[in-house]
């Protein structure tokens, strides 16, 4: 009886045990999908939060030349049409706040402890947005893969490998096809449009749509989002193994997130 009840207890200790790494290292801990809306909020805190460490830094004087220069300030005249800057200072990219402009993917795993979401994301993200006469004509953007980050670290280096980032250090997206924009976009409204171009990855290029979603607000800033799928073997990309992954799925999602301004 008295070994029964030890060999009960050790079950149980093992079923905590295994609960507590579950909790602690496997967790699903994926940051939400790209959204205008969560995006748009963040910026406020971001906006925010740079306003006041100006007024703490600064005297009156150095904090109305900040002023005078800060892109928010110039406000929105609703001419959409020019060239759009991928702003890289607004913001810190982390997997907390999703702050400021970052690219990245999304992609299903089962591991032997239960099902996750891999998430890798890099904040290194540069290029610029044309439009002219109510179309988006051009788009040239170009992310820094060896920045990549995940919500689990010790999948970095693995995933660094995967997409080839040594060899190929920079991934890239160039529309290839002029865009429609819907009339609200001048009005302040979150308008969604599809956008062909060519994605490539790892020295691969192949032709991908993006379903984009985008608001110019009053002022001045513009916040883009947008994600499609692909499959991974059409870009050389292996997705990476370990002991605890059973499997991971052979496609999954790119998205980004851009803060932009009109140069």
């Amino acid at each position: 009886m008295n070994k029964k009840l030890v060999l009960g207890g050790g079950i149980g200790a093992v079923v905590v045990l295994i609960a507590a790494v579950w909790f602690l290292f496997f967790r699903n801990d994926a940051p939400e999908e790209v959204s205008v809306d969560a995006a748009n909020a963040q910026l406020d805190e971001d906006l925010a939060a740079a306003a006041a460490d100006d007024a703490e830094a600064d005297d009156d004087m150095a904090e109305e030349d900040s002023a005078a220069d800060a892109p928010a300030d110039e406000g929105f005249d609703g001419d959409v049409s020019g060239t759009w800057i991928v702003d890289d200072e607004i913001g810190s990219f982390d997997f907390e706040t999703a702050s400021g402009s970052f690219a990245g993917f999304r992609v299903d795993e089962e591991l032997t402890v239960g099902e996750v979401v891999a998430v890798g994301r890099s904040g290194g993200v540069t290029g610029s947005l044309t439009i002219d006469g109510g179309q988006l004509t051009g788009a040239d953007i170009t992310v820094d893969m060896t920045t990549i980050v995940s919500n689990d670290s010790r999948r970095e280096n693995a995933i660094r490998g995967a997409v080839g980032a040594s060899e190929n250090p920079t991934a890239t997206f160039v529309l290839t096809a002029p865009v429609e924009l819907p009339d609200g976009i001048r009005d302040g409204e979150v308008v969604t449009v599809d956008a062909v171009g060519d994605l490539t990855v790892n020295g691969v290029t192949n032709s991908v749509t993006f379903t984009i979603s985008a608001l110019v607000r009053d002022d001045g800033f513009g916040v883009i989002t947008g994600s499609t799928n692909i499959v991974f073997e059409d870009f050389d990309v292996t997705p990476p193994s370990a002991p605890i992954v059973v499997s991971i799925d052979d496609n999954g999602i790119v998205e980004f997130q851009l803060i932009v301004t009109k140069g």
